[in-house]
């Protein structure tokens, strides 16, 4: 897929205005000296990025044991088994 020309041109234009500003204030867009928007991430989120799959995998299996549960305390009760 190739870009089109007013693409490439407004990119040209948002870069030279990007360079300008860079030259203007002393600072790197988008650089060190940016804003963090989220702060950094502890080791306990890192962790649990980690075992995310897992943690899945155990809500599903409980949940269907749930439900099993809840299906044969229904027919316990409606007196089926």
């Amino acid at each position: 897929m190739t870009r089109s020309s007013e693409l490439d041109s407004w990119l040209d234009e948002w870069s030279q205005q990007i360079a300008d500003w860079e030259t203007e204030t002393g600072k790197i867009f988008l650089g060190e000296n940016r804003l963090m928007i989220k702060p950094p991430r502890g080791s306990f989120e890192r962790w649990l990025d980690q075992h995310n799959h897992k943690m899945e995998l155990l809500r599903t299996l409980t949940s269907a044991i749930a439900a099993v549960a809840g299906v044969a305390v229904f027919l316990k009760v409606f007196g089926v088994i």
